[in-house]
C-alpha cells in the first residue's frame, strides 16, 4: 500500500464524473482514537446526538485500522470548501472530485482514507477484492456514479453502472447539503444505517435511536441506496449497496437501563445483598453530589455500568433464592432497594415457616419466596397467542439488540413477509384493516422472533409448550419441529383456508346455512362476561349463534351478529364486538377439518433437531395428553383445535395438571397471561400455585418488557443465562471508559488554555 499523501497538492483540476466501471469499492468506517461516533459527537456538533443508533453500533475493527494506517489520506484543507478557511489552496475541489479521486487511485489497487477534520468517523475505501483479501468485512459497498440535469437520469445512470438498472433504491436527499462537511456526515451516516439495517428517515440526525425503524428488504436481496446531492448545478447519484459487516448489537443494560440481580439461600441472605447493593449505589450518589456536573456524568457512566457488569458476573444461579432490581436511575434504584427491604423487614418470610410472597412493581423489581419448588424449576411452559394479538410498530427496538438473530431471519427466509412488515411497520397502520392470514403469519412471526430471543439468546428451554387457538400452529413453527415454517407463509397467504372458506366470503357457512354466494353475511364476534351454562341454555334458539371459546370468567360468542345480538339480549349480558371475520372453532368450519390438517401436516426436522426439544411436553386443546411429535399426530391436533370450539379454562387446567406451573406468553402483547392469572385464580379442580407473565406488551417498551420477563424467570429459579446481558454490557463499558479518557484528556489539554485566558 502506498503512505502517498495528497495533502500537499495543490491547484488541482476538477476531476470528471467518476466511473466505478465493474470494479466494486468496499466502505469501512473507521472511528477516530477508538471511539464511536455517538460518543465523540455529543456536544462536538449540533446535528450529531448520543442516540444515533447508525454510529452506536459501528465496533472497532483492527484490520480496517491497519489497512487505515497505509492509505492514502484525502483530506487536502477541507476547511476551504467549508468557508471556514481564508486560503486559497484546492477552493476548487469538491465532494464530488474528492469521490472521483479517491476511485481513481482505487482503480488502481489503491487503499484510500476520506475524512473531514470535525467528524470523529473516516472512511476507508478500497476494493472489494482487496478487501475480502484481507478478510476486512465492509459495511457497504459503491457501485455506481451518476450525474445529469434531472436527479432521474443520474440516478438511473448509477444504477445502470450498478448493474441494478431493475432495483428501486432508497433515495437518500442530501440535496440541501451545502458543505463538505454535511454532505460527508450523511454519507457515513448512510453507511452507518446499511450496517445496522436501519431505516433512514427525514432528518434522521435528529431521530432517537429507538425510534429506529427495521430496514426490511425483499427475500435474500441486498438493500440499496441512492445518495443524492448537488454541485456545479448538476445532480449527482452514489449507489451504495450493504456489506458484509453488520453493526454491533446494543446493550440492553445501560446507565438509564439498571439490572441488579442478588441471590442468597436465605431471606436474611437475600437481605445483606440488597443492603450490601444500596450501600454500593450510594456510594456513587454521594460521589456524584461532590463532583462538579460535567465531572459527574463522565465519572459515574463507567463507574456504575461496572458494577452491575460486576453484579451479573457475581449472581449465583445455584443458590435457593433471587430478586432482581430494576430501575432507571441511582435514585430509583436505591429506592427500590428500600422498599423491598421494608416489604421484607415487616412481612412473616423470617419466619420459621415462610409464607408464599410474590413481590413486584411497577418498575420491574421482583421478589419470589416460596417454602415449595419455585415455578420455573421444572414447570416452565411457552404459550402461544392466537390471531389478531399483533400491533403496529411492535418489536421495533429489538433489532438493534439482536441484529445477528434478523440477519441469521433474513438468511433463512423472508423476513419482511414473516412480520407482514408492509402493514405493522407502515404510517398510520391499522391492524383491523390486515387480512385473517395476514394477522395469522405476523403473529407467528412475532413468536417465532420472541422464541430465538429466549432460547437462543437467554438460554431459556421450556418443560411444557401450549398454543391458543391458532397459537398450536405457532408452537410447532417456533421451537424446531417443523423443518421449514417460512415456507407456510406465501401458502397461508393463498390458501382457500384464510381467503374464502373461515374468513372473506365464508364459504363454509355459506354451505353449513345453505346460502348463495349472492346472499349477505354479516358475522361478527363477541366477548362476554358470562358462563357456558348461560349462553348453552338458550344457544338451540340461535341455530346461526356458535359458542366458540370458552376462556376463563368470559367466553367468545360468534356468528350471524344479528342473532348474536339477540342471544345476548335475552340472557341480559353484553358484549365487545371483535369486529372479526372468521369462523374458526364454530360449527361450519368442521367442513374443512380435512383440508386443515393437510395443510398443516408438514415435514419435521432431522432426529438430530428433535433431540434438543425432547424434553419439551407438548399439550393441545384436542387432547388430554401431550401430542406425539409426527407429522400426522400434530396436523391432526391442530386441526381439531382450529375447527373444534376451544375450551382454554380446560386447556390451561389440564397444563397445570401435566406439572405446568410457570406460563410464559411468547407473543405479540399479553392476551393469555391475564386469561391464565385469571383461571388459576378461580379454578376448583387444580390448587397447585401458578402464575403468568408475557415478554411483551402493547404501548409498552420493548427493551424493558424483555428485562421484566427474564427478571421474573430469575425470581421464579428458571434457568437463564445472563450472557447476552454481560456481553452487551461489557461492550458498552469498554466504549464508555475510551470516551472518557478521551474527555479527560481533552480537559487536561483545555484547563491550562482557560487559565491563561483568565489571566
Amino acid at each position: 500500500m502506498s503512505n502517498q499523501s495528497t495533502s500537499v497538492m495543490s491547484k488541482p483540476e476538477p476531476t470528471k464524473v467518476a466511473s466505478v466501471k465493474s470494479m466494486r469499492i468496499a466502505l469501512k468506517l473507521i472511528a477516530n482514537d477508538a471511539a464511536s461516533l455517538a460518543q465523540a459527537a455529543n456536544g462536538a456538533n449540533g446535528s450529531l446526538h448520543a442516540n444515533n443508533n447508525a454510529f452506536a453500533a459501528i465496533k472497532p475493527c483492527s484490520l480496517a485500522e491497519t489497512l487505515g494506517a497505509t492509505a492514502i489520506p484525502l483530506e487536502i484543507d477541507v476547511s476551504s470548501l467549508d468557508g471556514t478557511s481564508t486560503t486559497a489552496t484546492n477552493l476548487n475541489m469538491s465532494f464530488r472530485d474528492y469521490l472521483a479521486q479517491a476511485i481513481e487511485r482505487i482503480e488502481q489497487q489503491q487503499t484510500v482514507l476520506l475524512s473531514h477534520p470535525a467528524l470523529p468517523y473516516r472512511l476507508l475505501m478500497m476494493p472489494a477484492i482487496v478487501a475480502a483479501k484481507h478478510r476486512c468485512h465492509p459495511h457497504a459497498y459503491l457501485t455506481g456514479m451518476g450525474e445529469g440535469h434531472e436527479l432521474s437520469d443520474a440516478v438511473q445512470q448509477a444504477l445502470t453502472q450498478a448493474k441494478r438498472a431493475h432495483v428501486s433504491p432508497t433515495q437518500i436527499d442530501a440535496t440541501h447539503c451545502t458543505s463538505y462537511k454535511d454532505k460527508f456526515f450523511e454519507l457515513i451516516q448512510l453507511i452507518g444505517h446499511l450496517a445496522t439495517r436501519s431505516l433512514p428517515t427525514t432528518n434522521d440526525s435528529e431521530n432517537n435511536s429507538t425510534n429506529k425503524q427495521y430496514w426490511f428488504s425483499e427475500m435474500h436481496q441486498s438493500r440499496v441506496a441512492s445518495f443524492n446531492f448537488i454541485e456545479a448545478e448538476m445532480q449527482h447519484a452514489v449507489v451504495l449497496v450493504q456489506g458484509t459487516e453488520l453493526g454491533e448489537a446494543s446493550s440492553l443494560l445501560d446507565n438509564t437501563r439498571l439490572f441488579f440481580p442478588v441471590s442468597a439461600n436465605t431471606v436474611s441472605g437475600i437481605q445483606q445483598q440488597l443492603t450490601q447493593l444500596q450501600s454500593q449505589l450510594q456510594s456513587q450518589l454521594n460521589a456524584i453530589s461532590s463532583s462538579s456536573a460535567s465531572a459527574a456524568i463522565n465519572v459515574n457512566h463507567s463507574t456504575l455500568l461496572a458494577l452491575m457488569l460486576n453484579n451479573l458476573n457475581q449472581f449465583d444461579h445455584q443458590a435457593g433464592k433471587a430478586a432482581v432490581i430494576m430501575a432507571n436511575s441511582i435514585e430509583t434504584a436505591c429506592s427500590e432497594i428500600e422498599a423491598m427491604l421494608a416489604m421484607l423487614s415487616t412481612s412473616d418470610t423470617l419466619a420459621s415457616s415462610p409464607s408464599e410472597v410474590e413481590y413486584k412493581t411497577p418498575s420491574g423489581s421482583c421478589l419470589i419466596l416460596t417454602a415449595n419448588e419455585p415455578l420455573g424449576t421444572n414447570g416452565l411452559c411457552f404459550v402461544y397467542p392466537g390471531v389478531g394479538t399483533v400491533y403496529p410498530q411492535m418489536f421495533s427496538q429489538l433489532p438493534r439488540f439482536f441484529p445477528d438473530l434478523y440477519a441469521q431471519l433474513e438468511r433463512d427466509g423472508d423476513v419482511k413477509a414473516m412480520l407482514q412488515a408492509d402493514s405493522i411497520y407502515a404510517d398510520n397502520a391499522k391492524v383491523t384493516d390486515m387480512s385473517l392470514g395476514e394477522l395469522a403469519i405476523a403473529g407467528v412471526g412475532a413468536s417465532y422472533i420472541l422464541t430465538k430471543v429466549l432460547s437462543e439468546y437467554f438460554n431459556v428451554k421450556p418443560n411444557f409448550a401450549m398454543g391458543y387457538s391458532m397459537g398450536e400452529a405457532a408452537m410447532w413453527a417456533s421451537l424446531g419441529i417443523w423443518k421449514q415454517p417460512h415456507s407456510m407463509i406465501e401458502a397461508t397467504q393463498t390458501s382457500t383456508i384464510f381467503t374464502t372458506d373461515i374468513s372473506g366470503r365464508l364459504d363454509c357457512v355459506r354451505q353449513a346455512w345453505q346460502l348463495n354466494q349472492s346472499d349477505d353475511i354479516v358475522w361478527n364476534s363477541f366477548v362476554v362476561r358470562a358462563t357456558p351454562a348461560d349462553i348453552e341454555a338458550v344457544l338451540t334458539q340461535y341455530p346461526r349463534c356458535y359458542l366458540a371459546i370458552i376462556q376463563g370468567d368470559t367466553c367468545v360468542l360468534a356468528g350471524c351478529e344479528a342473532s348474536c345480538k339477540a342471544l345476548l339480549k335475552q340472557i341480559g349480558k353484553r358484549g365487545i364486538a371483535a369486529n372479526r371475520v372468521t369462523a374458526m372453532h364454530t360449527a361450519p368450519a368442521m367442513l374443512i377439518h380435512r383440508e386443515v390438517a393437510q395443510f398443516y401436516q408438514q415435514a419435521l426436522h432431522h432426529n438430530e433437531q428433535l433431540e434438543q426439544t425432547a424434553q419439551i411436553k407438548f399439550i393441545s386443546a384436542a387432547s388430554s395428553q401431550p401430542i406425539n411429535v409426527s407429522s400426522l399426530d400434530i396436523a391432526t391436533s391442530i386441526a381439531d383445535t382450529f375447527c373444534q370450539p376451544l375450551n382454554f379454562t380446560e386447556l390451561v387446567n389440564n397444563a397445570r395438571k401435566l406439572g405446568a406451573k410457570l406460563f410464559v406468553e411468547i407473543g405479540a402483547d399479553r392476551q393469555t397471561t391475564t386469561l391464565i392469572d385469571k383461571i388459576a385464580r378461580t379454578s376448583p379442580t387444580v390448587s397447585e400455585p401458578c402464575q403468568a407473565i408475557a415478554v411483551n406488551a402493547k404501548g409498552g417498551d420493548d427493551q424493558t418488557a424483555l428485562l421484566k420477563c427474564i427478571a421474573q424467570l430469575i425470581s421464579h429459579k428458571a434457568p437463564v443465562s445472563l450472557t447476552c446481558l454481560t456481553q452487551g454490557l461489557a461492550n458498552l463499558l469498554a466504549s464508555t471508559l475510551k470516551f472518557e479518557v478521551n474527555n479527560l484528556q481533552a480537559d487536561a489539554t483545555l484547563a491550562p488554555q482557560l487559565e491563561g485566558e483568565q489571566s
